[in-house]
């Protein structure tokens, strides 16, 4: 603020009017914002966790058919040491089912 009985000038009134216009635009996201947390996010979240567990039963689906390949290939005449060496090949951080 400019000492008491000086005006503005032209600049600085035009640089004052862009900082308020930038402050309305940051609390009308801040609101949109809040509004989403409040309202979407529950179903955004149980949404996203359906799929994370169909990813992890495809996942389940996808390790026990190479599993199952593996083995046929150890009555074949392959080794148990192929099997352990592929299965720590397919590591995941998915987290446990309860």
């Amino acid at each position: 603020m400019p000492p008491s009985g000086q005006q503005l000038t032209d600049r600085e009134a035009a640089l004052l009017t862009e900082y308020e216009l930038i402050r309305n635009e940051v609390k009308k996201m801040g609101s949109l914002i809040a509004e989403i947390n409040e309202e979407e996010l529950d179903a955004l979240t149980q949404s996203m966790r359906s799929v994370e567990q169909k990813l992890a039963l495809v996942y389940t689906v996808f390790r026990s058919s190479i599993y199952a390949h593996l083995s046929q290939q150890d009555v074949g005449g392959q080794t148990q040491d192929g099997l352990s060496v592929y299965s720590e090949q397919f590591q995941t951080n998915c987290p446990p089912f309860d």
